[in-house]
């Protein structure tokens, strides 16, 4: 990290990038901190144009980052990038803005995975500065461009070799983030309520309010948090009834209308996570032995309602 100046490039401009980014933007416009939005395509053309609109919490407002691009030799060597997009583009996103990551970059992910970790060094081996994290909200894109903010603490906890300097200036830019040497443990908690809830609300096209209304639906999703905390525990990570039931009650803290990710983007044919919330769980509990009779009925049901295979 640059003592005189920062390059934060946040890579992904959707419902997270967008809610990490817009603080940032406004704090440090204008500073030596530079707040750089990767994206590409029509949600960089109208911020480029336009600024980027954010919605939270009945407010509305227009920001415009240093530097608005796809390109990575505009972009340069960052010091720090914050991985906001989808947990399948990760792959991509790597090779094409490898020479972005240098050999002091330090990477921070908020995918809704437990291996992000795993999968940066797959594909970047040379990555040595990485911070798992996770964020806890509810942030949509209304269209490329806009933002909303519908629900969440907006709470980002983040593990990894600590860094005070870091966490410092991106808690003065207006996020919510905490340091965690437990990131592990914070990363299967999450997971406990994002992967369940992302599928059975998928499933059977359903808001959360809604999946809180019906006895069935919630049973259900008890025992597929149950099949997680059995997962869990083959990955040395102790997860409790206390924490299944934490999570159900999760539900609670967003809007009766609100959509998980998943479900939205199944909504809008677009590519979605659930490799990584759905698969992931059945194909590794399955090699440790695990049934998970739950699940497998939720993604046969997936299958069915949302035509995928």
């Amino acid at each position: 990290m640059n003592s005189d100046t920062m390059k934060i490039g946040i890579l992904g401009i959707g419902g997270i990038g967008g809610f990490v980014g817009a603080p940032l933007v406004k704090k440090y416009k204008d500073s030596t901190t530079k707040i750089i939005f990767i994206c590409r395509g029509e949600t960089k053309n109208v911020i480029q144009n336009k600024g980027l609109v954010f919605e939270s919490k009945g407010t509305k407002e227009t920001i415009s980052p240093d530097l608005v691009s796809d390109n990575p030799t505009e972009i340069g060597i960052l010091d720090v990038l914050i991985l906001t997009s989808k947990s399948y583009s990760i792959k991509d996103v790597l090779s094409t803005y490898k020479d972005c990551i240098g050999p002091e970059t330090i990477i921070i992910t908020l995918q809704n995975v437990v291996n992000a970790k795993e999968i940066i060094q797959e594909n970047l081996p040379q990555a040595a500065n990485i911070m798992e994290g996770c964020i806890y909200v509810a942030s949509n894109v209304k269209q490329p461009g806009h933002i909303q903010h519908v629900g969440g603490p907006g709470k980002i906890f983040v593990g990894g070799h600590e860094n005070k300097q870091l966490i410092e200036l991106l808690a003065s830019g207006g996020l919510d983030i905490t340091y965690a040497e437990n990131i592990n443990q914070i990363l299967w908690t999450k997971y406990l309520f994002v992967a369940p809830v992302a599928g059975i609300t998928s499933a059977y096209k359903i808001t959360f309010g809604q999946l809180l209304k019906d006895q069935n639906l919630m049973y259900i999703l008890g025992n597929m948090m149950m099949e997680i905390q059995s997962l869990a525990s083959k990955n040395n990570i102790t997860l409790t009834m206390q924490d299944i039931e934490t999570s159900k009650d999760l539900l609670t803290k967003f809007p009766f209308e609100s959509k998980s990710s998943l479900q939205l983007d199944f909504e809008n044919n677009n590519q979605t996570e659930k490799r990584f919330l759905v698969d992931y769980v059945i194909e590794n509990a399955n090699k440790y032995g695990i049934e998970t009779p739950f699940y497998n009925d939720v993604n046969e049901k997936i299958k069915t309602s949302c035509n995928v295979y």
